[in-house]
């Protein structure tokens, strides 16, 4: 799946636009955009985090669908996709099935304000994944009601992050989103994506973090 093709149905409301990574949609059953921004960006964001390249080792083969694996540190379930990997998600999430696009997306039960979505690049190592980041932001920003830009920056293991923040009828209004682009030791990309209301960042922020420390791609 083309980056640009992912993120296109990230936010509410206004019609199918290509963008890379799916943030969730507002309309489960339609593609949306996600929203252009208005204000200036938010500031005092924690910095990425410097670790990025993810662990070698992956766990034994887990069974088969989407099953629970092992407890992960703090208040969150490692969790094994038929996509391909496991994965950290706060205890209690659940896979969500009604999403347009690629990926795996993880929300709460019955709550649609927050997610976090998994899915392989497809684009060679020839891009950059800042620049990935960089076109995908910037189509958003096209068609996408209160897209804004917070932050792009590089982080260790030729990885880069991406913050942004969107007008949401899901989220009850603002809702920030952070973008990881992870490499694995093989070379291959993966894209880490978590979601919820702006006033809610820090907890966004650990969802993130967390999904990064247990990601371990299938051997």
């Amino acid at each position: 799946m083309p980056l640009l093709v992912a993120l296109g149905a990230a936010m509410a409301g206004a019609g199918a636009v290509a963008g890379w990574f799916l943030l969730a949609q507002e309309d489960p059953k339609a593609s949306a955009a996600p929203p252009r921004a208005t204000g200036a960006p938010s500031e005092g964001l924690p910095g990425p985090d410097p670790s990025s390249a993810l662990p070698s080792s992956a766990p034994p083969s887990p069974s088969p669908g989407e099953a629970e694996t092992s407890p992960a540190p703090g208040s969150y379930t490692v969790v094994h996709s038929e996509d391909g990997f496991s994965v950290a998600v706060p205890t209690g999430w659940q896979r969500s099935h009604d999403e347009t696009g690629d990926g795996s997306f993880y929300r709460p039960p019955g709550n649609r304000r927050s997610l976090l979505q998994v899915f392989r690049v497809k684009e060679g190592p020839g891009v950059a994944a800042c620049e990935l980041l960089r076109e995908s932001s910037a189509h958003l920003g096209n068609g996408t009601s209160g897209y804004q830009e917070v932050s792009r920056e590089p982080v260790p293991g030729a990885s880069c992050e991406l913050v942004y923040e969107y007008d949401s009828e899901e989220a009850g209004g603002r809702r920030r989103g952070v973008e990881r682009i992870a490499v694995t030791p093989d070379g291959d990309r993966w894209a880490l994506l978590a979601a919820g209301p702006a006033a809610e960042w820090a907890t966004t922020r650990e969802n993130l973090d967390a999904a990064l420390r247990e990601f371990r791609p299938d051997s």
